[in-house]
């Protein structure tokens, strides 16, 4: 046991740092390279669509910012985590980096609900032509309104349902202090522990965890129904179209299979550990924060593949001589 404990994580924290360096950089640049595009270098009209295509990687790109400001990390202790920062960016107080904290988990909210709206779009587009009008003009902005307020009711919940109380401290502090080299004094943040000192559910945090599970839940089978149902049935469908658009429907239904597998690695699976975990009430010690390195890197996965699969984006590329695609 003593071993066990002795063990830093420190490094980890370091790597994590590294990551989400690189994943800020990479998700600036290929977010820009395709909002540009979209806006200037691809000829073809994508309607509404064109819309998604400008947002995501603008919310793909602040998400991966606020990551490089707050330099989130995550610790899991049998059946509790903290997720935390030491940063104070600006000079802020550690009550105002909480809620930072808090946004972040907003913002990844936000981004797994406008993910679930791209592939509705998709879905209507080719199954319910007469429904896109509800992406169109300020109607679209309903859709934006509605993936907002998907972040805000996670990280508001999140905020209240895992505020730091003397339990938690109790629970994970002299682990902290061991693993990591800093104690709650020096930390802003949300924590869970599942289970009190009786075995009881401790019901306060674990709402939290039911908010999650019902909002990520609920995207992800939108974008499963979706996925599921174009597969079955688009090619004959998009028969009736001409060639050109039949291509670009296919196009983008590949573009949205790497868009639901890249997340579910990136996102949903991370997350889903870090959440769950702690209801199993395991003998454990994890650096879990390391997973949060996939968040970092996703936008910039996203983007990518909206670059290398639809043919109009390489050909836009090769145009500005950036011969790698």
């Amino acid at each position: 046991m003593n071993a066990e404990m002795s063990i830093s994580y420190t490094d980890w924290v370091g790597y994590a740092q590294i990551m989400a360096q690189v994943g800020f950089v990479s998700s600036t640049f290929f977010g820009f390279l395709l909002i540009y595009l979209t806006m200037f270098g691809v000829t073809r009209s994508f309607g509404s669509y064109k819309n998604f295509l400008i947002l995501f990687p603008t919310v793909g790109v602040f998400f991966a910012t606020v990551e490089v400001v707050l330099y989130p990390n995550v610790y899991s202790h049998n059946a509790g985590y903290i997720y935390y920062s030491t940063a104070r960016p600006f000079g802020l107080e550690k009550e105002a980096v909480t809620k930072l904290m808090a946004l972040y988990a907003g913002v990844f909210a936000s981004t797994v609900s406008i993910l679930a709206i791209q592939f509705l779009y998709r879905y209507w587009a080719i199954f319910h032509t007469t429904n896109l009008i509800y992406f169109k003009g300020y109607r679209f902005f309903i859709w934006v309104f509605y993936a907002v307020s998907s972040g805000i009711l996670y990280g508001v919940g999140l905020y209240y349902f895992e505020r730091i109380d003397d339990y938690a401290i109790k629970y994970l502090e002299k682990d902290m202090i061991e693993k990591y080299g800093v104690d709650f004094s020096e930390i802003a943040g949300q924590a869970q522990v599942a289970y009190d000192e009786n075995g009881s559910l401790r019901w306060w945090n674990l709402c939290n965890t039911v908010n999650n599970t019902a909002i990520l839940f609920f995207h992800f089978s939108v974008i499963t129904y979706c996925t599921v149902w174009m597969f079955i049935e688009m090619e004959a469908k998009i028969q009736m179209l001409s060639k050109s658009l039949r291509n670009l429907h296919r196009q983008f239904f590949k573009t949205l299979v790497l868009q639901i597998v890249t997340p579910t690695v990136t996102l949903f699976v991370p997350i889903s550990i870090i959440i769950y975990l702690p209801l199993f009430d395991m003998e454990i010690d994890l650096p879990t924060g390391v997973l949060l390195c996939a968040f970092t890197l996703y936008p910039a996965l996203d983007s990518t593949v909206v670059m290398f699969v639809v043919k109009d984006y390489r050909i836009a590329i090769k145009s500005l001589n950036f011969t790698f695609f």
